[in-house]
């Protein structure tokens, strides 16, 4: 079986495709894991909850929303804005690469 030059190069481009596509996702994945006890990673090696991602836990499930705004005479007394004007018919050359 001989494999003519189109068929090289369509598997030269798959294999290099895949060895792009494995150095994309180890570069960008090992760039998202955190070992610092951040947020990012909120387990310590011994596999229990950091103290520092609990206490930001905390300080987000004290947070309320009012929503009350959403309700208002003002909200809801706004209208939608003035529509775009059209654009114009002709845009440019009908051949923009023909001589003058």
């Amino acid at each position: 079986m001989t494999l003519n030059r189109q068929n090289i190069l369509a598997i030269i481009l798959v294999i290099s495709l895949i060895a792009g596509g494995y150095v994309w996702y180890s570069y960008f994945s090992a760039g998202s894991v955190d070992t610092s006890g951040d947020v990012l990673a909120p387990l310590i090696p011994d596999g229990t909850v950091s103290p520092e991602f609990l206490a930001r836990a905390a300080l987000l499930e004290g947070i309320v929303i009012d929503t009350e705004f959403f309700k208002s005479e003002t909200f809801v007394g706004l209208e939608e804005g003035s529509k775009l004007p059209p654009l114009p018919e002709v845009r440019g050359r009908s051949n923009p690469f023909r001589s003058f």
